[in-house]
């Protein structure tokens, strides 16, 4: 399908694998596109190994093609359900191959302003190692959507927009562009959310006014942590209580030791994604 909307403003590419938490980044995506006037393209890779289960290259051959045609045939019922309950512009493409690989080549050749990618169900152990999400805020330098399953974004409504400063890249220019298409009304309050570190005090302040002055945030309000074990459920819990529905979140440097590494599997940003229960929308760089 080639129904491009050239008056559309934004490109949304939404990675999906035809479960439920794809249908959850779709909708969180679709109320994002009605907001800052974007299109929609969904994409689906089939791995071969998913397919592929025999011996015999006839009976190989005869598989590939039967799931070609079930894969596409989802796809395009999924689009036309949803372009005509929802009103908005969306185009579908899917492959078979090396999932990582394929993606990667697809946002090299289209350059979609945001990637959509749903959140992974919680693991005890592993979680996000090896896996899309991580994969993608390694290699993709723009902006990815990590929806959230408890909270959607509402497309009828001003969406209720944070902060968390962990990194002075959230101002990039490309989510500046989103951000004040996103808030419509500047004088209601942004809420911003800092984990404090003693050594870095005078920096995060810093940060927020930067902030405040390129989105033109007149009004904001902040929220302060002290770092600690729980620093992180304590800025879940008073995202959700203040109703964010989309927080925006720089990339954190993971700069801790081989051993440290070793020993704690999971970075804080595997953390942050983990227990935020809210879509995040990180900004872009690396």
């Amino acid at each position: 399908m080639k129904n491009q909307d050239l008056k559309n403003k934004y490109r949304l590419l939404v990675l999906v694998d035809l479960t439920q938490k794809s249908d959850t980044a779709l909708k969180n995506a679709i109320n994002l596109a009605k907001v800052i006037n974007g299109t929609i393209e969904i994409f689906h890779v089939s791995p071969p190994a998913d397919v592929v289960r025999y011996e015999n290259q006839l009976s190989a051959m005869r598989a590939i093609t039967e799931t070609h045609i079930t894969t596409e045939k989802k796809l395009l019922d999924l689009v036309l359900r949803i372009s005509e309950e929802e009103n908005v512009a969306i185009t579908y493409n899917f492959t078979f191959g090396n999932v990582k690989n394929e993606i990667h080549d697809h946002i090299q050749k289209t350059n979609p302003d945001i990637v959509v990618i749903g959140k992974r169900e919680k693991k005890l152990i592993n979680f996000l190692e090896d896996g899309i999400t991580k994969f993608l805020l390694k290699k993709h330098s723009g902006i990815i959507m990590i929806t959230g399953k408890e909270k959607m974004v509402q497309p009828d409504s001003d969406i209720s927009l944070g902060f968390y400063n962990n990194t002075d890249n959230v101002i990039d220019k490309n989510t500046v562009k989103i951000v004040k298409d996103l808030n419509k009304q500047p004088e209601n309050p942004i809420k911003f959310f800092s984990i404090r570190k003693k050594s870095a005090s005078d920096k995060a302040k810093l940060a927020i006014s930067r902030i405040k002055t390129a989105c033109n945030f007149p009004n904001a309000v902040e929220y302060e942590f002290e770092e600690s074990p729980y620093s992180i459920e304590g800025l879940s819990t008073y995202v959700y209580k203040n109703n964010v529905e989309l927080l925006c979140i720089g990339r954190f440097n993971d700069n801790r030791g081989w051993l440290n590494k070793l020993v704690n599997r999971k970075s804080t940003m595997d953390n942050v994604i983990e227990k935020l229960n809210v879509s995040l929308l990180v900004t872009g760089g690396k």
